[in-house]
């Protein structure tokens, strides 16, 4: 069986537009091939909404040509299945990019149906996207096949939308009845899982079971023409694992192989950069949520961008997320950060991609040198907020949000920190506790007052190999020093490595008492990370 031991570590989303024309993709493969270092994947788009299907004949044909340049330049070229269900109304387009629907459309439970969202057990759809996936995927050959976010249960404006979800369509309740031995109507069901939670799991399982089907109709497709593809899935957020169904539909149709995930969603601005960085923290949670099965071996959070303008986002802010995510326990990067409706492609090359490959030996050796290790610290209850999450470690606490190595638990009140409003002292005492509950094993602590994030890993044995440090002020961050434990024997010295600085090595100041190490000024809004060597 195929094992994926390392994902490609930049992954550049694109959208139809970019592929539009030989002249587009002129421009497009320029900016991506002149800055191979931000590069190592590119996801082709097969467009947003449902043409028919000679339009995506004609696409396909260009993308084969188009990734065959890809790969001569040394880049993966991939799909990203971008319209399955829909993503909702507000997404319609054109007579002419609608024209392939002729399904029923996805229904809420008062009965309203989206005009551009789509039943997902109706035969025709399935079909259409089957016969969709199969054209790319032979044109293509692609490495990866992602299927979109808008494969989901719930947000299909204006059919559902808050709390509610699943398609309520006729045929749908009329397979739920057939399947639970039921009767209901559309609006005595309603009645019934506001009512009844065992009513509400079956409803859960069903819906799920839904667009699983979806996912399964799409990679068999594929593999039929394929099937040296791998296949992925790009989640939204849920409380619970019910979306591995859509996973293990995808590994199954794969003959088993591993499969991907790519956790996401919001936070698409610098103007308040902590939400990015949060972001991370919620990346995690998604992955322990849904158990963090050793067959999805690929975690790759939603590095996204909007309107992927100017005045959006900055190469640092991608860059910060980017290193946070893999601090916290991603293994690659899916950026969407490209718009030909926003920017040039020379403006994104020079703007975003090339710092973004200038940056390439930070972000990779971080990655490399975190293989086979575990982010170490307090462990987090699933249900704490993770903005109160964010703010206690703020505070210089290590904390594990997803899988990782736990020493004790974050205590609940602590949730209600804001760091906004600690002292010196304050934060001081909040990690002296912190390091009681681990029982005095907290790898790494400063011993200055910093605001920003550390991050430790460790190996199996419970060895130290590197830790991620994030400066959240306005302010460069002074001289700090950092007490560390289980560093290996024989290391005299660590590695640092901060994004537009000269790596540096520091010395390792070993004594009765343990060993410590005093970190460089580090700038505002900037990251770094240690690597300790023999």
């Amino acid at each position: 069986m195929f094992r994926m031991e390392q994902a490609n570590l930049l992954q550049i989303r694109l959208r139809a537009p970019h592929t539009g024309s030989d002249a587009q993709w002129a421009e497009t493969f320029k900016a991506l091939s002149g800055n191979r270092g931000a590069c190592d994947e590119v996801w082709f788009s097969t467009g947003i909404l449902f043409p028919e299907m000679g339009w995506h004949e004609e696409h396909a044909a260009r993308l084969s040509r188009y990734a065959a340049e890809l790969r001569a330049a040394g880049i993966a070229p991939s799909l990203q299945v971008q319209a399955t269900l829909g993503h909702g109304d507000s997404f319609g387009g054109s007579a002419e990019m609608m024209a392939g629907r002729t399904w029923r459309g996805f229904t809420g439970p008062t009965g309203v149906e989206c005009k551009s969202c789509n039943c997902p057990r109706q035969p025709g759809f399935l079909a259409y996207v089957g016969e969709m996936s199969r054209v790319y995927a032979a044109a293509i050959r692609p490495e990866w096949v992602w299927i979109d976010d808008d494969l989901r249960v719930g947000n299909h404006v204006p059919a559902v939308s808050g709390g509610d979800f699943g398609c309520w369509c006729d045929g749908c309740i009329s397979a739920f009845n057939a399947e639970t031995g039921g009767s209901w109507s559309r609006g005595g069901l309603a009645a019934a899982i506001s009512e009844n939670k065992e009513v509400r799991r079956r409803w859960e399982a069903f819906s799920y079971a839904s667009i699983a089907g979806v996912a399964r109709a799409i990679a068999g497709a594929v593999h039929a023409v394929s099937p040296e593809s791998r296949f992925g899935y790009q989640l939204c957020g849920w409380p619970n694992d019910s979306q591995l169904a859509v996973f293990a539909a995808l590994r199954e149709e794969g003959c088993g192989n591993d499969v991907g995930a790519r956790p996401g969603g919001g936070a698409y601005f610098d103007l308040d950069p902590a939400n990015p960085v949060k972001k991370a923290l919620a990346a995690a949670r998604q992955r322990r949520i849904l158990g963090d099965p050793a067959w999805i071996s690929a975690w790759l959070p939603e590095i996204e961008t909007f309107p992927r303008a100017f005045a959006s986002r900055t190469a640092r802010g991608i860059m910060l997320e980017a290193l946070a995510s893999l601090a916290y326990g991603m293994n690659g990067l899916s950026a969407l950060i490209m718009d030909t409706r926003a920017e040039t492609d020379a403006w994104y090359s020079e703007n975003i991609l090339a710092p973004l490959a200038a940056e390439r030996g930070t972000l990779g050796r971080y990655r490399d040198a975190c293989a086979g290790t575990s982010p170490c610290g307090l462990g987090v209850p699933a249900d704490l907020p993770i903005d109160g999450v964010f703010h206690y470690a703020l505070a210089g606490i290590p904390v594990v949000p997803g899988p990782g190595a736990e020493l004790g638990q974050m205590a609940r009140e602590a949730a209600a920190t804001d760091v906004r409003q600690l002292s010196t002292g304050d934060i001081s005492r909040l990690r002296a506790e912190a390091d009681a509950r681990s029982g005095g094993r907290i790898p790494a602590l400063a011993e200055d007052p910093t605001v920003g994030l550390i991050v430790p890993r460790v190996d199996a044995g419970g060895i130290l190999r590197t830790v991620m440090i994030l400066n959240a002020r306005i302010e460069p961050q002074k001289p700090v020093r950092l007490r560390l434990r289980n560093v290996a024997e024989g290391a005299t010295s660590a590695i640092w490595r901060a994004f537009g600085e000269e790596p540096a090595r520091l010395p390792l100041l070993r004594s009765g008492t343990g060993t410590a190490l005093e970190l460089p000024r580090l700038g505002a809004w900037n990251a770094g990370w240690l690597e300790f060597g023999l």
